[in-house]
């Protein structure tokens, strides 16, 4: 799949359009997102929600499948994410990279820094392709 069409369906989907969610840099295999730290994004304590850390990670993770599918649509199967650190600044950055790909199911790391660049999340997921986009 064309990486400006990646890109178009990273920033056009409304909820992650919401959460404010930019794509960096696509290649095959590999995706690169980003995200404001904003308040609204926070939990009591002043740091990043976990689960505005879990979509960052859920859509680096299948961006960066989008790359080598042709085009299918996929969904999340599963998506583990350890939280190492809070995060307390921004931009925070996913970088996500397929491991194995294959006809029906794809599988990609993903690590998420804060602003600093320091290591704060890291997950694992598996993304299923259901068909052509629409």
């Amino acid at each position: 799949m064309e990486n400006n069409a990646i890109k178009k369906i990273i920033e056009e989907d409304p909820f992650l359009k919401y959460v404010g969610i930019k794509v960096l840099s696509l290649n095959g295999g590999h995706c690169k997102l980003s995200i404001d730290f904003r308040q609204n994004l926070t939990r009591l304590g002043g740091m990043l929600n976990g689960g505005a850390i879990a979509t960052l990670a859920d859509a680096a993770g299948g961006c960066s499948v989008l790359t080598l599918n042709n085009g299918s649509n996929q969904v999340t199967v599963k998506l583990d994410v350890s939280f190492l650190k809070p995060i307390n600044s921004g931009p925070v950055v996913a970088e996500a990279k397929v491991k194995k790909s294959g006809k029906n199911l794809s599988f990609a790391d993903i690590e998420i820094f804060d602003g600093d660049g320091v290591l704060c999340a890291t997950a694992s997921g598996i993304w299923f392709f259901i068909g052509d986009l629409k």
